[in-house]
């Protein structure tokens, strides 16, 4: 559990460092081409089951929501927000589910489902006011929007997980959200010529060790604890990200913008109650099986 969190919370200040050499777009590439390659050996080798054309459309949306647009907005945010604070503010990504699992698949969060939504979102509220220029509020509305656009990838893929396992939807989730992206990479090519060794590690950790890794890691913790046990990694990530990100480039939220990010954790506690147990598209996980309903999803930094 705290070498998922560890890696997860990793992305954050990775972000902020590749963002030296390389634009958005190219760390999109970069990062996708890495995992993609990376688990291509499981797909020739059985591990990766096939996709069924009935299924394309929705792994697609999988993909362009949670790879693609999430990736691109997080990073784009991330030029003008340090780790930490985006780290707090993509934390209300599952509250966003539990609203969309609502609206798209009829669930019932409960009182306190919606408790937590008004909770969490008032906190990212507070991480915003924090925010002080004109760039840097910019660059947290980019960042929650990513957080929906990744909520949104959960509500796309938890059908999906019925059928296929975690890492058939990551490789394939990064193979559709890889091709709008394709455009960039002579761009990223360009670029990773003229870029340091610093950000190239950390591009090459965004996929190998925030990805693959953090996957592997994700799926011993399923394998050896409860849904709601588990689930204490979601909320671990944010802590991990500002630790790393305080260690690795010195930079600490304001105190303003730390309360807002606990306020927000407080709300996705709240969100995550439920009566019988874990449930809904914020609590499903991505595993190396086809998940159970009441496992949690993992999200993808």
């Amino acid at each position: 559990m705290a070498a998922t969190a560890v890696l997860w919370g990793s992305a954050f200040p990775a972000i902020r460092m590749a963002l030296e050499g390389y634009t958005p777009e190219s760390i999109a590439v970069l990062r996708l081409v890495t995992a993609v390659a990376l688990l291509l050996p499981c797909l020739l080798t059985g591990r990766i089951g096939r996709l069924r054309r009935a299924d394309a459309l929705r792994m697609a949306g999988f993909g362009l929501t949670g790879m693609t647009a999430y990736q691109l907005l997080l990073y784009a945010g991330e030029r003008h927000v340090e780790g930490g604070t985006a780290a707090m503010l993509v934390a209300t990504s599952p509250v966003f589910a539990t609203a969309l699992g609502m609206l798209v698949l009829r669930e019932r969060p409960g009182p306190w489902g919606i408790a937590g939504l008004l909770v969490a979102l008032s906190g990212a509220l507070v991480v915003a006011l924090a925010g002080g220029s004109g760039g840097t509020r910019s660059g947290m509305a980019m960042i929650v929007l990513a957080a929906a656009a990744q909520a949104t990838s959960f509500v796309l893929q938890k059908p999906l997980l019925q059928r296929y396992s975690g890492m058939d939807c990551i490789f394939y989730g990064s193979l559709f959200g890889l091709l709008p992206l394709l455009f960039f990479a002579p761009g990223a090519v360009t670029q990773a010529a003229a870029a340091g060794w610093q950000q190239h590690a950390a591009v090459l950790w965004l996929g190998l060790g925030c990805t693959v890794l953090a996957f592997c890691t994700w799926s011993r913790v399923l394998q050896a604890a409860t849904a709601s046990v588990s689930s204490l990694v979601l909320y671990a990530v944010p802590v991990a990200a500002l630790g790393l990100d305080a260690l690795l480039l010195g930079s600490v939220p304001s105190p303003m913008a730390g309360l807002g990010g606990l306020i927000v954790l407080a709300g996705v506690g709240l969100a995550a109650i439920r009566r019988g147990g874990p449930s809904g598209p914020s609590r499903t996980v991505a595993s190396s099986r086809p998940a159970r309903a009441d496992e949690p999803v993992g999200t993808r930094h």
